[in-house]
């Protein structure tokens, strides 16, 4: 994460008040409006990275562009530039402090404003302090030494207008932010002895499947001349079809386009992965959901496995199922008010209602997941997805399954049988058809008999589609060993915790004498909890085997 806060002013639709990123994450989604000025937001990260003067003159209203950086010093920055010592005494820059260091520290947490010249180099914006002149020099070692976001990086773009055509060839080899290039690329690396075909025909196609997988599965990338003289792509399948790219939709195309940017071009231009900033346009046109989900997919793993910063900008609701709960993105809703604009990082509810009010959503567009798991609260949640993570890793909540809350005794207004249904009752099933639902046994005991509403769901879902939790709830399946590892680290109790699989883990803490009531911070206890669950805790009761029949269920909802 980049702490230091950028601000552009006078840009476009960007007024003199300015506006711009908190912070930049791995993975940053900017959502708004047309003409809002999510691209204009793009057009900041590529200034940041190249320092072209033509950002500046656009300006607004005739006023030049203005961008500058706010960074709050750290510790670190005044213990690396406040070094020198005068010694017991009084000292020279303040009689009250005995050291450069001293009289530093004060500074901890002061915010320091700066710009980039058109060279790279950074000046002085402005601060919030005075600074004397016995101690420039010290602010001056650390104007020089903080990180430049996006230092030493490549700025890579796909805009929102992209396609992929048949090409001649020629000597610029290089794939153009809207497409233009890439036919000829693929045929230079295929044709030419010097390049590495393997590029395109094993790492490009492989990838390429992950995505398409299992709607198509392509066997061969090539090229040919077509008639008119000009190379065109083709792709052969399983039944040895042959399939000009020109003739597919242009949803494979977009996919090609951004494999060709993540695995190709850095190979070809001989940089790491790790030294480009990745900025995308509107990958979801013409993408149906589902290809969107596995692109998303496929960018997020590439983003951890390389450690790379993404800017995707957006109108899909796909993309809040993917990233929305991601801890390594953020979503920046970018509003217009008719004379300017304003960006914002989404943190609070009423903040995503309103980005799902600006996108147009309707519930229904938004509930496409392949399968829903049904539980009864916000903690549930957490501990289904922490065991998933571990039995089955690569299944990722918002891509292979959805997780919904019922709330408990609502339960008994609701139902999964159509046949049995009237005004009171909700029908589950009519959301989502691929559905499995988990409930508290709830009994004093596990071999209590279990309620007549719990008893019709299970029947009205069927068998293997259910799970009635062995002991009396879900947080029976922790281990003894987990909460006494939470208690001890997060909330240093000692106490020696027996999880009584008949009662409440409210009511096992407090036996044990721990002063601490779970269920007045359900949420975000089991938050805490869930980081402690390890393999070896999750051989508890049924646990083990209702975890696979559930990934069993996930698995067939992907097919």
């Amino acid at each position: 994460m980049i702490t230091d806060k950028i601000i552009v002013k006078n840009y476009k639709c960007f007024d003199s008040e300015g506006s711009g990123f908190e912070k930049i994450m791995p993975i940053n989604v900017i959502i708004g409006k047309n003409n809002s000025g999510k691209s204009s937001l793009i057009d900041l990260i590529q200034y940041c990275i190249k320092s072209e003067s033509e950002f500046i003159e656009t300006g607004r209203n005739g006023s030049r562009s203005v961008v500058y950086f706010k960074h709050k010093l750290t510790k670190k920055d005044i213990t690396d530039s406040f070094t020198g010592s005068f010694g017991l005494g009084g000292h020279p820059l303040n009689p009250n402090y005995q050291t450069d260091l001293e009289y530093g520290q004060q500074f901890i947490g002061k915010n320091l404003y700066y710009k980039l010249r058109n060279t790279g180099t950074k000046t002085y914006f402005k601060v919030d302090f005075e600074i004397i002149p016995e101690a420039q020099r010290y602010f001056d070692d650390i104007l020089r030494e903080i990180p430049t976001p996006f230092e030493s990086k490549t700025f890579c773009n796909i805009t929102a207008e992209r396609d992929i055509n048949p090409e001649s060839a020629n000597d610029n080899v290089r794939a153009l932010p809207n497409g233009n290039g890439a036919t000829n690329l693929i045929q230079h690396i295929l044709n030419l002895t010097d390049e590495d075909s393997k590029l395109i025909e094993e790492e490009l196609l492989m990838s390429i499947n992950i995505i398409v997988n299992p709607d198509i599965n392509f066997t061969r990338i090539l090229v040919q001349l077509n008639p008119n003289g000009k190379w065109e792509i083709f792709f052969e399948d399983t039944n040895n079809n042959r399939i000009a790219l020109s003739k597919m939709g242009s949803g494979v195309k977009t996919i090609l386009i951004v494999l060709l940017n993540l695995i190709v071009r850095p190979e070809f231009e001989n940089k790491s992965q790790d030294s480009y900033v990745f900025a995308f346009e509107e990958l979801e046109n013409n993408l149906h959901p589902a290809l969107q989900r596995r692109l998303y997919n496929y960018i997020k793993e590439y983003s951890e496995k390389v450690n790379t910063y993404f800017f995707l900008t957006t109108h899909s609701n796909v993309v809040i199922d993917t990233f929305g709960t991601y801890e390594h993105s953020q979503i920046i809703h970018v509003v217009h008010d008719g004379i300017k604009a304003k960006a914002s990082t989404i943190l609070s509810y009423n903040e995503t209602k309103q980005i799902i009010n600006d996108l147009g959503l309707k519930a229904s567009d938004i509930l496409q997941s392949n399968g829903i798991i049904w539980v009864e609260g916000p903690s549930d949640r957490i501990y289904i997805n922490a065991w998933l993570n571990i039995i089955a890793p690569e299944l990722k909540e918002g891509l292979h399954y959805s997780i919904m809350f019922y709330g408990g005794r609502l339960l008994s207004n609701l139902t999964f049988d159509f046949d049995w249904f009237n005004e009171d009752i909700i029908p589950l099933i009519k959301i989502n058809t691929n559905a499995y639902v988990i409930i508290d046994r709830d009994g004093k005991t596990m071999t209590s008999k279990i309620n007549s509403t719990k008893q019709r769901i299970s029947e009205e879902i069927g068998e293997s589609k259910y799970w009635i939790t062995k002991g009396r709830e879900i947080e029976n399946y922790l281990s003894d060993e987990v909460i006494m590892n939470w208690l001890e680290e997060k909330h240093s109790s000692k106490s020696i915790v027996s999880n009584n699989k008949n009662n409440k883990l409210e009511n096992n803490i407090s036996d044990s004498g721990a002063k601490l009531e779970y269920n007045r911070k359900k949420n975000l206890y089991s938050s805490e909890i869930a980081q402690f669950i390890t393999k070896d805790s999750i051989t508890v009761l049924d646990l083990n085997n209702k975890l696979k029949e559930l990934v069993e269920n996930i698995r067939e909802w992907n097919k």
